[in-house]
């Protein structure tokens, strides 16, 4: 059932990543780099608010309730808790904006800078509350409840932005899309709350929550600050348009990350289970199903991203964002790193043990913020300080390296308390990968990939050549065929999606 789930999230996060595309490639033709790197800079600069309305409890809520907890109870106790947490978001949004104005006398590059912020605090207040509904869907494995709103969301918000891009309406407006869709986003998952008994809140409960949650609100902290430092400081220290072509890639490369976030999702709640019965082969057994699935899938995806980083823009996007090739030559391995970690990060905050995943992701942030500082200024004139100016590359650089740091911690720590040593199948994956970027390579040389569908074919060709080394090798067998072909049974996906819902 974790297969099928999982297959679920994975279809449902492509059609959300097409759709994404979708959109990218319009804002691409009929709108500048300049006014996305707008709605880059208020998304990124909220989002680094947004770890006040979390500061852990969602992980700690679906601790709990997949532990078992009465779930009435649950939920009128995070209930709560998210509504105070969205107020302080808020207030620290707009009070760090008035600091910024009004104490540092600063200001923002252009008035729609300040503008396109507030329209995305409204963004982001709707999202923190959806994550009531959402945070108990996935404590409970309700995986439909918890992706049918996602596409939702995406189908809306995809149609404005289409409509807002093809008539060049501005960056007002097109930061108006994501609220829209996060408000259907919210209403349909209302809708499918409908049923659940909601109790009283329990001062028990907020301190059961509180435990937990403390030994992780850090770990959510640095991720927030890790994955949207970067587009402020670009946006600082060059410019708008930087920040266009570097959160037009980013978008590009993070969606590979919904193979491993379809399998987190599942696995948290499934090792909390296991662990509290005390099932400990079985959760060994699971972690290295998972990474080596995960990281047979994504090997060539990212490769291939690489390897065809030029064809890919000028055709995905537009030849504007051709100074950004090399980025895609260097960001999507971040992508890599994390989905090989994401097992393991898993696993010890299933086993009650989230102090270390907190470590993983301090430890990155650390080194994310340092570099981005090194890296990405040309210098700080305040303070007569001369860095390496590499700009966008820079942020790029800094992201793959703290990725790679947090890799080798949660590997280690997992090795020595659980004595998992990994899957070694991963280095084959690695192998296959590389033989398949050599091809590619070679291919380019002589074939111009000018259209989508000869980006297409050439994809396919390095596909084709990954799983035939892999085959030859005895890594991937006819079982693992039957296995993937079972799992996206659309038959089953779709009785599975009804049931749910209907339940």
């Amino acid at each position: 059932m974790i297969a099928r789930k999982s297959a679920l999230i994975i279809f449902v996060q492509i059609l959300n990543g097409l759709l994404g595309y979708i959109a990218l490639k319009f804002i691409s033709l009929y709108m500048s780099p300049w006014e996305y790197g707008v709605v880059g800079f208020a998304y990124s600069f909220v989002a680094l608010f947004s770890i006040f309305g979390d500061l852990g409890f969602n992980q700690a809520h679906i601790k709990r309730v997949s532990e078992g907890k009465d779930l009435g109870t649950c939920i009128a106790t995070f209930a709560y808790i998210k509504l105070f947490l969205v107020g302080l978001m808020s207030s620290t949004v707009i009070g760090s904006i008035f600091v910024w104005k009004y104490i540092f006398h600063r200001g923002f590059e252009s008035p729609v800078h300040e503008q396109a912020v507030y329209v995305m605090l409204a963004y982001y207040v709707l999202w923190a509350l959806s994550q009531i509904m959402t945070s108990t869907f996935i404590a409970r494995r309700e995986i439909a409840k918890y992706q049918v709103p996602s596409l939702i969301y995406t189908l809306v918000r995809v149609t404005l932005t289409i409509f807002i891009a093809f008539y060049n309406l501005g960056v007002l407006l097109l930061s108006y899309s994501y609220v829209v869709g996060e408000f259907f986003y919210f209403i349909f998952n209302l809708a499918l709350f409908r049923g659940y008994r909601i109790g009283k809140p329990s001062m028990s409960y907020f301190w059961s929550y509180a435990k937990y949650a403390i030994n992780i609100a850090l770990a959510g902290i640095s991720v927030v600050i890790m994955t949207n430092i970067d587009k402020v400081f670009i946006q600082l220290f060059w410019s708008a348009k930087e920040v266009g072509e570097y959160f037009a890639v980013f978008n590009l490369s993070r969606f590979v990350i919904l193979f491993s976030s379809a399998v987190g999702t599942l696995l948290l709640p499934t090792i909390s289970s296991y662990h509290s019965n005390h099932y400990l082969d079985q959760i060994k057994e699971i972690v290295l199903r998972a990474e080596r699935y995960l990281s047979m899938i994504t090997f060539p995806i990212i490769m291939i991203m690489v390897s065809l980083a030029y064809p890919i823009i000028h055709i995905l996007l537009s030849d504007r964002y051709l100074p950004a090739v090399i980025i895609l030559q260097i960001l999507p391995l971040f992508v890599l790193v994390e989905v090989l970690s994401g097992p393991y990060t898993q696993q010890l905050s299933g086993m009650n043990m989230p102090n270390y995943a907190r470590n993983r992701v301090i430890i990155m942030m650390l080194t994310n913020v340092l570099l981005d500082m090194i890296l990405i200024p040309k210098d700080i004139s305040s303070l007569g300080i001369k860095l390496l100016g590499w700009g966008i590359k820079g942020a790029a650089i800094a992201t793959v390296i703290s990725y790679i740091v947090g890799l080798l911690y949660i590997r280690i720590v997992s090795w020595r308390i659980t004595g998992v040593k990994g899957n070694w199948k991963v280095g084959i994956h690695a192998l296959a990968a590389l033989l398949m970027a050599g091809v590619l390579d070679y291919i380019q040389r002589y074939v111009c990939i000018a259209r989508w569908y000869d980006l297409i074919a050439i994809s396919l060709v390095g596909i084709s050549v990954y799983f035939g080394i892999l085959f030859v090798l005895r890594e991937f067998k006819r079982e693992d065929m039957y296995y993937f072909l079972e799992i996206m049974n659309t038959q089953g996906l779709l009785r599975y999606v009804v049931n749910e819902i209907r339940r």
